[in-house]
C-alpha cells in the first residue's frame, strides 16, 4: 500500500491511482493516473528521499536544469514542483536492455544527445566537484572515515586541480547510467533524473556513461567518433577519460557509503564493495599510464 506524498494530494483530483515505478537507487519514483475533464491524465513523479538536501542537492537547481533540457527536446517537461518533489510529463517508453545498450545505432543515439547537452548554454548553478567530494567525506561517520579513503580523496582531488582536460566547461548531467535513459515508441531518446545537473566539466558524463554502460574499447571509441563528430571543438581522448574515471569512481564510492550509512541495506553495502576494489584497479592503472606518484 502506497502512502501518497502530499504535493501529489494537492494536485491531483480526489481520485487517482499512484502505482510504483522501478529503478532509481535513491528516491521513490511513481506513475500517476486520474481523470480530469473526462481525459485520462498521466504523469511521473520524482518523491525525493530523506538525505536529497544532504547531498548538496535542491530542487530549484534540479528543476531549472531540467527546464532548460526540455526545452531543447532533451527531457520530459516538468509539470509541478515542490519542496519535496516534481511532476514531470509521463515519458511511454523503456529502458534498454543490455544487448539493446551495445547497438550501434543506440550508441549513436547516445552520443548525440550527450554532445547536444554538452553544447547548451549552461544551467547558472555550477558543480564544483572538490567542494562536492569534501562535502560527501565530511558527511561520512567517523566509523567509515579510513586513512585509506582519506588518501584516495586527496589524490582524486589532485587530479581536479591539476589533469583534467582544459576548455571542457558546459551543461552537465552528472549521472548518466541506463535507468536515466528511455526510449519512446517514436525511438526518441530522452535523459531523467536531473538532481544532479549544473554547469560542470563534461568528461564527467562521459566517464560516467563508459563505467554505468560496461562498454568495452569498442563501444567507447564509437561513441568518441560519434560525440567528436556532433561536437568537433571536443576532441575527447581515451587517456583524458581515463583520468575522469577516477573521479567518478571516487563520487561513486562516497555516494555508495553515503546510502548505506543512511539505511544500512545489503544493496549498499555491495554497491560500496565493488565501487571500493574498482577505485582500487582505476588509481593502479592511472598511476602506470601517467606515472603518477601515489
Amino acid at each position: 500500500m502506497i502512502t501518497p506524498p502530499n504535493f501529489v494530494v494537492r494536485f491531483s483530483p480526489d481520485i487517482f491511482d499512484l502505482q510504483a515505478v522501478n529503478g532509481g537507487l535513491s528516491n521513490h519514483n511513481y506513475r500517476l493516473d486520474f481523470q480530469r475533464n473526462n481525459q485520462s491524465q498521466r504523469y511521473f513523479v520524482r518523491h525525493f528521499s530523506a538525505i536529497y538536501t544532504d547531498m548538496d542537492n535542491h530542487v530549484e537547481h534540479e528543476c531549472a536544469a531540467q527546464r532548460l533540457a526540455a526545452e531543447a527536446g532533451l527531457a520530459p517537461h516538468i509539470i509541478a514542483q515542490y519542496e519535496k518533489g516534481i511532476i514531470c510529463d509521463w515519458v511511454d517508453g523503456q529502458h534498454w536492455d543490455q544487448n539493446e545498450q551495445v547497438e550501434d545505432g543506440n550508441i549513436k543515439k547516445l552520443a548525440q544527445l550527450v554532445a547536444a547537452l554538452h553544447q547548451l548554454p549552461a544551467p547558472e548553478h555550477q558543480l564544483d566537484m572538490v567542494e562536492r567530494l569534501n562535502h560527501y567525506y565530511q558527511l561520512l561517520n567517523s566509523e567509515y572515515q579510513s586513512q585509506q579513503l582519506e588518501k584516495q580523496l586527496a589524490l582524486v582531488i589532485d587530479l581536479v586541480v591539476n589533469r583534467l582536460a582544459p576548455n571542457r566547461q558546459g551543461f552537465c548531467h552528472h549521472d548518466m547510467n541506463p535507468l536515466n535513459f528511455m526510449i519512446n515508441s517514436a525511438t526518441k531518446l530522452y535523459l531523467l533524473d536531473w538532481e544532479f545537473a549544473a554547469a560542470g566539466h563534461c568528461d564527467f558524463d562521459i566517464a560516467t556513461l563508459f563505467q554505468t554502460f560496461a562498454w568495452g574499447n569498442e563501444q567507447q571509441m564509437l561513441f568518441l567518433k560519434y560525440y567528436n563528430g556532433h561536437y568537433p571543438a571536443a576532441k575527447v581522448s581515451i587517456l583524458q577519460l581515463d583520468i575522469m574515471a577516477v573521479v567518478v569512481e571516487m563520487m561513486t564510492l562516497l555516494w555508495c557509503i553515503l546510502m548505506y550509512q543512511q539505511d544500512k541495506e545489503s544493496r549498499y553495502l555491495a554497491l560500496w564493495q565493488q565501487s571500493a576494489s574498482t577505485m582500487e584497479n582505476r588509481i593502479n592503472r592511472l598511476s602506470k599510464e601517467l606515472k603518477w606518484d601515489q
